[in-house]
Formats: C-alpha cells, structure tokens, sequence
C-alpha cells in the first residue's frame, strides 16, 4: 500500500509538471505570435537565429554548404548593384 501511494503521488506530480510544461509552450507560441504581428522584422531575425543554430548543430556539413552559398549570394547581389553618386554641394539647389 505504501508503494501504491508513492506511485500515486509521483504519478501527480508528473502531471503538474506536464501541464505547467504545456501551458509554457502555449504562452511562448502567443507571445511569437503578438510579437510577430508588432514587431515582425525581430521576431523574424529571432527566430531565424535560432534555426541557424540548430542547423550548425544537427548537420555540420549542411550548415557550411548554406553559409556558402549566402554568402555568394551577398556578393553577387552587391557586385551587380551600381552605388548611387551623392550630389556634390555645388549641384545642390538652395531656396
């Protein structure tokens, strides 16, 4: 009977932390939401990291390979894009 209660007891406990572990998973998903739709350029770059860094950490190689190619990406996208002379003061027209 003294197993029973023990089992009983730790059987509870479980299933507070379970739902105290849910409730956590449900209030963090609504706070990405809220703050996807306030502040969607951060949340975006936050949420990103993290997928950077599981990337780097389940597939080295893969991680490498993508890094590469963003890379090249970056480059190219700065190579064909002319730069965009400043007025000198001369041409400045003053009212």
């Amino acid at each position: 009977m003294r197993w029973a209660l023990g089992f009983f007891t730790l059987c509870l406990v479980l299933a507070i932390v379970r739902a105290a572990l849910i409730a956590l998973a449900i209030a963090t998903a609504l706070a990405l939401l809220f703050f996807f739709a306030t502040r969607p350029r951060e949340t975006l770059l936050f949420m990103s990291v993290f997928v950077v860094t599981g990337l780097a950490t389940a597939r080295p190689a893969l991680f490498i390979v993508v890094l590469g190619i963003v890379a090249v990406a970056v480059v190219l996208a700065g190579w064909k894009r002319k730069p965009v002379p400043s007025p000198s003061f001369s041409e400045k027209r003053l009212r």
